[in-house]
């Protein structure tokens, strides 16, 4: 898939879970592509990382611009229980808010999506703020990265 898209950059993956050998040869396979698993995050979180350095760690392989493609299910199932696919652990909703506000901070978002929202709810209330916060910092960004707070 990766020869059919032109001009890509970079992929980063940021709290993938649920995923098996054959996925994971993939990703080490793919050059182009950074993965950092829930686990990952976890055990760096549980060692006294601070967030904000595991967020810049994350987002240091990307280019200036970025496309941001955000799968529901990378949070917390307890975010959006109704998501086609709900697995323990994923990203707080502070996790996630702090990285895509560095993500902001740092280069300019040209698009996104938002995919797996959950028809519940609740889980269209979590998804109509996830994409009202990246509306915003997709604008926001038109001209270039928002300045560091």
């Amino acid at each position: 898939m990766h020869e059919r898209i032109p001009n890509i950059g970079h992929i980063v993956q940021v709290g993938i879970r649920d995923f098996g050998a054959r996925e994971a040869t993939r990703i080490e396979d793919w050059g182009d592509l950074t993965a950092f698993t829930d686990h990952e995050l976890a055990w760096e979180l549980g060692s006294g990382e601070p967030w904000m350095r595991i967020a810049a760690r994350v987002l240091r392989p990307l280019p200036k611009k970025v496309w941001v493609s955000f799968d529901i299910d990378g949070l917390d199932p307890a975010l959006c229980p109704a998501t086609g696919t709900p697995v323990p652990g994923g990203l707080s909703w502070r996790h996630a808010m702090l990285l895509l506000q560095l993500l902001a901070e740092g280069h300019q978002i040209v698009g996104f999506d938002l995919v797996e929202v959950g028809d519940a709810e609740w889980d269209a209330n979590v998804g109509a703020r996830l994409l009202y916060k990246l509306a915003g910092w997709a604008i926001n960004t038109r001209s270039g990265p928002l300045r560091p707070r």
